[in-house]
């Protein structure tokens, strides 16, 4: 674990252990204080859990100004009377979304680490943390649809970030005005007050869903979000109990039913993105998994299953999805597939402790075709198996090379590319026999043992004819200057 890393995770400890505190602090205070005390906890409670918030997501800079913009509020609110405390509540919500000291936000950033300004990251270590990222990624390429209209459509970039802000000023605005009104009525507190900031969390949880991943999860978490109020609303109504109960009562089995429904939709919703070639050497088709590429090395997916299915490629296709689905729900990874004229071969990756995981699979596969599947399971810790199968194939390198560039036309980014290579080498008179022809960088900090590591980078239009040209000349000089081809990028 590095400094960086070491400094994020005592931000996450500090703000577990406030957190913790506050929690257990809260039956005492409820139990012993009388009414007042109990709302002056609650409302320092709150508050403190936003700040926490802030502090753990926002960095140290925003902490402090926002740390700034409350105090400012709270005194002056203090000092005049209620009924003219609304001007203030908008002024101090226009505060936090225009941020008048963004000039002294930035000079503390700059004058603080990275990792007290940057919002937390911390990595989950544990043996199936491959697949946790992968998911992530699968995730990303599922709502890729959606951020590509980000960059093609002007209009739906601007319903986005307006519809970001509103939710954001709603929020804030909300906040303040609930805080200050339980404050006022402090002798007098109705525990129901303190529900209404229910409403102000999810206002803010809708913003987070349209800034991250759009309009559609955002009318789901909507959907799911109505439930607690409209039984809190039936609870405190003045219906007979029987009624109230029986109403209550549904909505609550309803809510759970839907909630169900959208956790099991939750694992329906996979992809799997290709990079899709035919080896002639292999007198194969191949889809190889593209979400899998960056987490090819890792050191606890190391069980690979080969399944063999004769069936066709039209046949197979017809549950392919359910295979996906199977896969993330059970915790493994479809690295790829393959057609040949004996059928279909499916390539997966296990946590390396999941030998009857890979098992039941067989069966899966086996029940899902009606048809014998056999399977080859080895252990592979070195990744040879994946590399010599697709990984450092001339095809498979060109393959992603494009589908990359793909990618660019898709988002509208028609500009010239770049694609940069990483290489190995024995000899530094190796990389000097290629400067002439390429841009070359050496990467120091990247060290292998007995190896030089260098970047080439190359510069082409965005035509499948000649990003393949350009790579397959790349590869036959690095076979002939004793170079190692590690991994393909492309830029714009």
């Amino acid at each position: 674990m590095n400094g960086k890393e070491k400094a994020m995770k005592s931000r996450l400890i500090i703000a577990l252990t406030l957190s913790i505190l506050i929690l257990i602090l809260m039956p005492v205070a409820l139990s012993l204080f009388n009414i007042r005390g109990r709302g002056i906890f609650m409302i320092s409670a709150i508050v403190s859990f936003v700040y926490i918030g802030v502090y753990v997501f926002g960095g140290i800079p925003k902490l402090i100004i926002y740390s700034i913009y409350g105090i400012l509020i709270a005194v002056i609110l203090s000092m005049i009377p209620y009924e003219y405390q609304m001007p203030v509540i908008i002024i101090g919500t226009m505060f936090f979304i225009l941020n008048p000291l963004s000039i002294f936000e930035k000079f503390l950033e700059s004058k603080m680490k990275d990792e007290d300004v940057l919002p937390i990251r911390i990595s989950i270590r544990g043996s199936y943390w491959p697949f946790f990222e992968y998911r992530r990624e699968m995730k990303n390429f599922y709502h890729l649809p959606q951020q590509k209209k980000l960059y093609t459509k002007k209009w739906y970039l601007h319903a986005r970030q307006a519809s970001m802000i509103l939710l954001y000023t709603l929020g804030v605005f909300l906040f303040i005005q609930q805080i200050n009104y339980i404050a006022n009525r402090i002798d007098d507190i109705n525990w129901y007050n303190f529900f209404t900031l229910y409403a102000v969390i999810i206002v803010f949880l809708l913003a987070y869903f349209i800034h991250l991943k759009g309009f559609t999860s955002t009318f789901r978490t909507l959907g799911i979000s109505l439930f607690p109020p409209i039984i809190f609303m039936i609870m405190i109504s003045d219906f007979h109990d029987a009624l109230k109960y029986s109403l209550a009562g549904s909505f609550v089995i309803f809510g759970l039913a839907i909630a169900i429904i959208e956790l099991i939709n939750l694992h329906k919703r996979v992809a799997y993105d290709s990079y899709h070639y035919y080896d002639v050497d292999e007198q194969m088709e191949v889809y190889a998994n593209a979400l899998f590429e960056p987490l090819v090395y890792n050191e606890t997916f190391t069980l690979c299953g080969h399944y063999q299915i004769k069936i066709t490629k039209k046949e197979f296709k017809k549950h392919f999805q359910d295979i996906l689905i199977y896969a993330n729900l059970f915790h493994f990874i479809i690295t790829a597939y393959t057609i040949d004229k004996d059928g279909v071969h499916v390539y997966a990756e296990f946590n390396r402790k999941a030998v009857k995981r890979a098992q039941k699979f067989k069966t899966f596969l086996e029940t899902k075709y009606k048809t014998t599947v056999p399977l080859n399971l080895e252990s592979d810790p070195e990744k040879t198996l994946y590399e010599k199968k697709f990984f450092h194939r001339p095809e498979y390198i060109i393959a992603r090379a494009q589908r990359l560039a793909e990618l660019l036309k898709e988002l509208s980014i028609d500009a010239s590319i770049i694609i940069s290579v990483i290489a190995y080498f024995k000899e530094e008179e190796h990389i000097n026999a290629l400067s002439d022809e390429y841009k070359i960088t050496i990467l120091p900090n990247v060290k292998v043992e007995g190896y030089i590591t260098a970047r080439i980078d190359i510069k082409t239009i965005n035509n499948e004819y000649m990003i393949e040209t350009k790579i397959r000349d790349l590869l036959l000089n690095l076979m002939i200057q004793q170079g190692k081809f590690v991994r393909i990028s492309v830029y714009y």
